[in-house]
């Protein structure tokens, strides 16, 4: 249960810098809501796997493939992210952020359970 509320934090947290970036960067400055999401998602993976794996899980070590497999989980949350973002996105800061906060809460709980049994899950030992 702490894992999961540790991961609520560092999740919710760049759920947060993901939303209110992309949010400012369409309303503010036009920029496209597709393209937009894409790059402020990849900005955050690496940051977010540090977190993820130090905060969260509690890991000091991961195994050799964690950070692609973490990648793969951010890119199928990407995938859900950026179809939200072209089917909903206003162009009206405050809806958009709502947009963006909703995708990430969904894109979040598919991670966490990716994070908890695959990637960041201790290897099996050898019996």
């Amino acid at each position: 249960m702490a894992s999961f509320l540790r991961f609520l934090v560092v999740g919710g947290l760049f759920s947060l810098i993901f939303s209110a970036c992309s949010a400012a960067l369409i309303s503010l400055a036009g920029t496209p809501p597709v393209a937009t999401g894409v790059v402020v998602w990849l900005a955050c993976i690496p940051p977010a796997f540090y977190c993820q794996r130090r905060f969260a899980f509690g890991v000091e070590r991961t195994r050799r493939l964690a950070f692609p497999l973490y990648a793969a989980t951010q890119g199928a949350s990407l995938a859900l992210v950026s179809g939200a973002s072209a089917l909903f996105v206003t162009r009206e800061f405050w809806a958009d952020t709502g947009v963006y906060l909703l995708a990430s809460a969904a894109a979040a709980v598919m991670s966490f359970l990716i994070g908890r049994f695959v990637t960041f899950a201790p290897p099996a030992t050898a019996g």
